[in-house]
Formats: structure tokens, sequence, C-alpha cells
């Protein structure tokens, strides 16, 4: 028998295919050795010692046509090698679009959110930006005042040299009358005391102060 129905790569799906073309083989005088030797090999391999066995004018026209049932019978096992192989090609290629589309939408998910991050990002620079320059304002602005604070502070205290010329100034001369204020005061009261004293002697009495 040159082609095993049982097996499943012979590339045939009706049994009665299978043992007919063993039948044609078997009686053109035939064998499994054509097929056994030829089942791995690629087409070419195949039609080539085909090729080779038609052209021998030494070789009985039975064994031709017995060698061409079992070419025909390989040429369905290589169809369906082929096909698997194309198959499994597919699928493997299938396979890397599916990875490829699932890391495309990664990269935009990645891309969105890199995005939003630059966003935020800037706006927050922005803002900080803009509050320096209210600072830079605010500084420059209480600068101004403080400069035009001591030239008027500046001007007063010249002015008040001018109106009253070879005079203290005036913090100075308000110091110098509060402390003359309090010593006439320290000397009336000690005044007042000594007067008091003789006549609270003689009578043994406090005297009161007068009101």
């Amino acid at each position: 028998m040159a082609v095993d129905i049982a097996d499943p790569k012979n590339g045939f799906r009706h049994c009665e295919v299978v043992v007919f073309i063993n039948e044609e083989v078997i009686r053109n005088g035939g064998g499994p050795a054509f097929y056994l030797t030829f089942r791995s090999r690629p087409w070419k391999d195949i039609e080539d010692c085909l090729r080779y066995v038609i052209a021998d004018t030494h070789v009985p026209r039975t064994i031709k046509r017995a060698c061409a049932w079992s070419a025909l019978a390989l040429g369905v096992r290589v169809a369906t090698r082929q096909r698997e192989k194309q198959s499994r090609r597919v699928q493997h290629l299938n396979d890397q679009v599916e990875e490829h589309e699932a890391a495309t939408w990664t990269l935009a998910t990645d891309l969105q959110r890199l995005r939003e991050e630059r966003d935020e990002v800037v706006s927050e620079l922005r803002s900080a930006r803009d509050n320096l320059k209210q600072v830079i304002h605010e500084c420059g602005m209480l600068h101004k005042r403080l400069i035009e604070f001591e030239l008027s502070q500046k001007l007063l205290a010249e002015s008040q040299d001018t109106e009253y010329p070879g005079t203290l100034p005036w913090h100075l001369t308000v110091k110098e009358h509060r402390e003359a204020l309090d010593t006439d005061l320290q000397n009336e009261q000690y005044a007042v005391s000594r007067k008091k004293a003789p006549m609270s002697s003689i009578t043994g009495m406090p005297v009161s102060p007068s009101p």
C-alpha cells in the first residue's frame, strides 16, 4: 500500500480516493517505495524523479503509471503540507499584528498621559511665573515707598534745621523737656515735705496734706 489511509498528513479527505490510488499503484506493478521515498521531499524533487522515470525507455509503462499515481498522491501531500505551513504563518502574522496593535494602544495611552502631564506642568509653570511677576511688582512698590519715606524724613529733618538753626533735633528737645519737667516736680515735692516736718514734730499728730 502506497498511501496510508490513517495518515492525517496524506491530504485526502475521502478514504475511497486513497483506496483507488493504492489499487492503481499495485495493479501497475508498483509499490510503496516511490511514495515513502519522497513523502517528505519538496515537489521539485518529486517531479524531477518522475520525469527521470518517464524518460527512461527501459522502465515498463506500467511502472511509469504506478509512479505517476504515487506522484499524484505525493502532490496532494505536498499541497496539504504547504497549506498547513501557510496557515501557521498566517496565524503567526495575526499574532504579531495583535501584539503590535496592543503595543500601539499602550504607546498611544502612554503618549496621551505624557501630554496631559506636560500640559499640567506647563500650567503650573505659567502660574508660578505669574506669581513671581506679582511678587517682583510688589517688592518694587515696597522699595519705592521705602525710598519715598526715607526721602520725606530727610526733607523733614532738613526743613526743621533750616527753620530753627542751632537747635537740636525735635526728638532730642522733647526728651530734654520731659527730663526738666520731672526734675522740677521732684524739687517741689521735696520743699513741701520740709515745711510740714516741724509742725508734725510739735503736735505729734500727722498733718494731712492740704487740698
